[in-house]
């Protein structure tokens, strides 16, 4: 029996010592790093979760840019950081589509990191000018009908637009010409301009075009119809079944956190991301509050990282 209890009391100690070290973090401040420059849509949602977290946490959560190969500079950054709850990371969609477009990368995509949960989650548009097509499936008919004729524009060569544009093509049987730009600003205006026949981007691109009655809003990437858009069928449902591409902000943290310290900071962000004026200015950027477990989270990263190696292949980009 007392042989039991000494093998019994290290085990304890740990755990106490876990438990001590949940209940005592965080103890100073906390660096929320971003993989893109001040003012953009990620430094955005990055400051909007800061502050009700710091509040939350009782210390500073601090937003640090660390921009650079479209986010992997600030990936490779915490994935090699200490695993003692003091950094996280603002993950978005382009962390999957990384991992299909480059051949090596300095860190593993999924085991590299500890994933907390998505904070918001939003889908892309298929648009045209307004009159060009009946419908989506109009457009679909017409690109294989006529392969190779009609041009999509997005927002540069890899983007999670472009992918999806590739994708559709996979899914369809069309065959667009696939046009990049520098942003999805640059490839509206080439659509207002004619020189593309559709673009697919946000529906924050989208939208001022469509209320000034020059775009046709045709489908919805998302295997659902979109709240603010119900009107706007989805291409699961008309064109490609199955269909289902959303692009999505996170939060993660090294590989290696200990669990409790992991569950305090996705609480934290569960919290912040339910706030009504936090959820609200979600929104304004597009996105639908989208908070998951680490697990969720993990499976939703796994699943898109296999769909654009398909993806990728398919369509002969060539990687970097």
């Amino acid at each position: 029996m007392l042989k039991k209890l000494m093998l019994a009391l290290p085990v304890v100690a740990m755990m106490s010592g876990t438990a001590f070290a949940a209940d005592a973090y965080p103890e100073r401040s906390i660096r929320f790093i971003i993989g893109f420059g001040a003012g953009g849509n990620a430094d955005t949602v990055a400051r909007l979760l800061a502050e009700p977290m710091s509040k939350d946490l009782g210390q500073p959560v601090v937003v640090e840019s660390k921009p650079g190969a479209g986010g992997n500079v600030a990936s490779d950054f915490v994935s090699k950081s200490d695993p003692d709850g003091y950094t996280i990371q603002l993950m978005v969609g382009g962390h999957a589509v990384s991992a299909a477009l480059y051949n090596s990368q300095p860190f593993d995509p999924l085991a590299d990191f500890t994933f907390l949960s998505t904070i918001g989650q939003f889908p892309f548009f298929v648009a045209a000018q307004a009159g060009a097509y009946e419908n989506i499936e109009d457009l679909i008919a017409k690109a294989k009908a006529a392969p190779g004729t009609i041009k999509i524009g997005h927002s540069g060569v890899g983007s999670t637009q472009n992918l999806t544009g590739e994708l559709l093509d996979l899914e369809t049987g069309a065959d667009f010409i696939h046009v990049p730009y520098k942003g999805g600003a640059a490839a509206a205006t080439a659509l207002l301009g004619g020189e593309v026949d559709v673009v697919i981007d946000t529906g924050t691109i989208m939208t001022p075009q469509q209320d000034a009655g020059k775009f046709d809003i045709l489908a919805v990437s998302s295997k659902e119809r979109w709240p603010d858009k119900p009107d706007v069928p989805t291409l699961a449902e008309t064109v490609a079944p199955g269909f289902d591409v959303v692009s999505w902000t996170g939060v993660g943290m090294p590989a290696g956190v200990d669990s409790a310290i992991a569950d305090k900071v996705r609480a934290s962000v569960h919290a912040a991301i339910a706030d009504p004026d936090v959820a609200a200015r979600i929104e304004k950027l597009g996105a639908k509050p989208s908070p998951m477990s680490g697990e969720e989270m993990r499976t939703m990263v796994e699943q898109q990282i296999e769909t654009w190696k398909k993806v990728v292949e398919s369509a002969g980009i060539e990687k970097r």
